[in-house]
Order: C-alpha cells, then structure tokens, then sequence
C-alpha cells in the first residue's frame, strides 16, 4: 500500500502525486495534437516530467495504457533542450526558478504544459493545477494551447476552474 493513506472507514485514499498524475492522463483524453505532433499512426502520446519529485513517478504507473488509441508513454527527468517528442510536460515544483526557459522551450512545439507552481497559467503555461477547497482543480490558458497549436474539447473547459485567453 506504499503510496496510499489510510481515508476514513478503511479506503485508500490516493496521494496527491498520484491525483495530479491522474489528471494529467484525464487531460490527454480532451486534447486534440495536430497530426504533425505524431511521427506515424502508431506513435505513442508522450507524458514528460521535469524535475525531481513524486508526480514524474506516478506516472509511471500509466506507461503503455492506451489514450486515444494512443499507447502512453513516460519519459521523467526531461530537460528544456529535450522536448522534442513530448505531448505533455510536467513541471514539478523543483523547476520554479526554470519555469520561464522550460515554457520558452516549449514555445512553437505541439506541447501541452502542466505544473501546480502557483501562477503557471498566468506565466504562460497552458494548465495549472490548483490546490483549492480540499481539492485539486484546474485553470487553462487557452492562449498557450493555441500556440501550442492543441484544440482543448469543450468539456475540459467548462470542468475548469478559471480559464485564460479566448477561443478563435
């Protein structure tokens, strides 16, 4: 049960690592790459992570699930130079002070970023997550993920919490 606390009358309740890896797999399933971001029609949808930090490993426990008729893959301690090949990135809260050159490298890639470091969306990264009212919620910077060239379906944004930048 490593991983788990004990909830009230015995259930297991997930660590916020693994709630926040959970979203990020929740994610994929309401976004839409252009087909440019995929190499061939059986290339996997690539989840990133940078930094150190408990979320990069539970995603781990998504590799090889299927998203989108898509297999998942997970590549964890991702620098800036590499984000080639990524669909998602992670960037764990050990990354604040490289937050800005992470979402420049990013810039004109077909790459959702996701962080919980406290003003992401604002600083231009496309989801935010939010620790708020006892749970994690989540704001999307619509600009960014139009940059990024990513559609974000209609659901995603009516479940969100505040979102940034308008549909065009």
């Amino acid at each position: 049960m490593a991983g788990f606390a004990l909830g009230v009358h015995g259930q297991e309740v997930a660590s916020d690592a693994q709630v926040k890896a959970a979203f990020l797999v929740n994610f994929a399933k309401f976004l839409e790459w252009p087909p440019e971001a995929f190499p061939g029609r059986d290339a996997p949808l690539t989840l990133c992570a940078t930094g150190r930090g408990p979320v990069g490993a539970a995603l781990s426990a998504y590799e090889r699930r299927v998203v989108q008729s898509r297999e998942l893959r997970v590549r964890r301690s991702v620098t800036p130079e590499d984000l080639r090949g990524c669909h998602m990135l992670y960037v764990g809260e050990s990354e604040e002070r490289q937050m800005l050159q992470i979402l420049r490298s990013a810039a004109g890639l077909p790459l959702v970023t996701v962080s919980d470091i406290d003003g992401f969306a604002d600083a231009g990264g496309t989801i935010g997550l939010v620790d708020a009212e006892q749970r994690v919620q989540f704001e999307v910077n619509i600009a960014s993920a139009q940059r990024a060239n990513v559609r974000v379906s209609s659901q995603l944004l009516r479940l969100a919490r505040n979102t940034r930048g308008k549909l065009q």
